[in-house]
């Protein structure tokens, strides 16, 4: 898969429904700073990018329905991501100047592992929204699976995905609103690329 032709591709779809797609990001921000709507309003976010992929049109209604229907799973997902990505930034703050080995290499652990958790977790809820089988383990296992098929493409989209919104975030708002729908869409794009050409590959064998 190229990279880029996701990248562009998730761009035009944004674009097609920019209104929307600000809209519904404006609500996600809102929803962050709120904390409990949090994590269903992330798969919200996710969930309409599914059917901008598809080129499917929605309203207001569609994404509170998506957000009452996940509300449960998304807090299921969200609570191991507040430990995990909680306990690597406290680590990471508290225990940086710190001097000697054994702290640099903790560091180095804390940071890598803060990378893999984010890296997994860009790709869950495409692979949730699609699987028939959406347990925590099972989606997750999908992702590493998709890292596992497609390191390259994966780690150019995650460094492209992460620097966006590490550079956007302390900037103008309309930046950070319009990239969170972008990122939903690029990782719907490259997980619906690479299930079919997983769907192809297999018809071709048989």
């Amino acid at each position: 898969m190229n990279p880029f032709a996701i990248f562009a591709f998730a761009l035009r779809r944004t674009w097609d429904e920019w209104i929307s797609a600000i809209l519904i990001s404006c609500l996600w921000l809102l929803a962050q700073v709120l904390i409990v709507p949090g994590p269903p309003a992330t798969a919200t976010v996710w969930a309409m990018a599914r059917r901008t992929y598809d080129g499917e049109y929605w309203t207001a209604a569609d994404a509170w329905a998506a957000f009452r229907a996940l509300f449960g799973p998304a807090w299921l997902w969200g609570l191991p991501n507040v430990i995990v990505i909680g306990l690597s930034l406290y680590n990471i703050s508290t225990f940086w100047f710190l001097p000697g080995g054994v702290w640099s290499g903790l560091r180095v652990v804390w940071v890598l592992g803060l990378l893999v958790w984010l890296a997994l977790n860009l790709f869950y809820w495409p692979f949730y929204l699609a699987a028939e089988n959406r347990s925590l383990r099972n989606t997750y296992a999908n992702c590493a699976r998709f890292w596992l098929l497609h390191p390259g493409t994966a780690l150019v989209l995650f460094v492209v995905c992460l620097a966006l919104g590490i550079v956007a975030l302390p900037f103008a708002l309309p930046i950070v609103l319009g990239v969170i729908f972008w990122i939903a869409l690029v990782a719907e794009t490259a997980v619906r690329r690479s299930l079919n050409q997983l769907t192809t590959d297999s018809h071709g064998s048989n």
